[in-house]
């Protein structure tokens, strides 16, 4: 609910390194609103439209607004800060606010899973192509100007009527990013923003 969006925890202190070379830190952020997602370049599932709705949230974002974009590699062994150059610039990601971040393994993990509360974990059963390497959350995480985590929206929604026993539910409309999903989102940044 973008109108309750209590206190869930703190993010603790990082360093990355973003797709332009750069370190950025906790503190780098703060005073400003933050979304948060988990991608890698060579997923052969969500997170090419997980990226584009990040896109799609960087061009809706009013460019007065204080608000950064965050999208963390699950594969910093292949994603490097070239690879994720590369990767942004197909979504002509602003580099001075959306940031793709590399750092270790152990690193993305604590950020990941400890502070975002994202799913993030190695397939290694189960793939469907060479590049089907993680299982992780669709989710888009909110961080407040704190430092604070506050909100979790999905960026795609789950269709439960493929799933045994919930035939009968309706799937989730092909346009609920664009017609429900990204204006909550939107109204929570915003919110968040007016906070002290």
């Amino acid at each position: 609910d973008p109108d309750d969006l209590p206190v869930i925890g703190d993010i603790a202190d990082f360093s990355m390194t973003d797709q332009s070379g750069r370190t950025l830190t906790r503190s780098d952020l703060l005073g400003r609103v933050w979304v948060a997602d988990v991608i890698f370049t060579r997923c052969p599932g969500p997170c090419a439209k997980m990226t584009a709705r990040m896109a799609d949230l960087q061009s809706s974002l009013p460019a007065e607004w204080p608000v950064s974009l965050v999208s963390l590699t699950t594969d910093p062994d292949y994603d490097t800060p070239e690879i994720l150059q590369r990767y942004a610039a197909t979504y002509q990601a602003d580099a001075r606010r959306w940031h793709f971040l590399h750092a270790s393994k152990p690193a993305i993990v604590e950020l990941a899973v400890g502070g975002l509360k994202l799913v993030v974990l190695d397939k290694e059963e189960a793939r469907e192509s060479p590049n089907d390497l993680f299982i992780h959350s669709t989710t888009l995480a909110l961080v407040d100007k704190h430092g604070r985590l506050r909100g979790a929206f999905e960026s795609v929604p789950l269709d439960v009527s493929k799933v045994a026993g919930f035939e009968q539910v309706e799937p989730p409309s092909s346009d609920a990013w664009r017609t429900t999903l990204k204006p909550r989102l939107l109204r929570a940044v915003e919110r968040l923003i007016a906070e002290d």
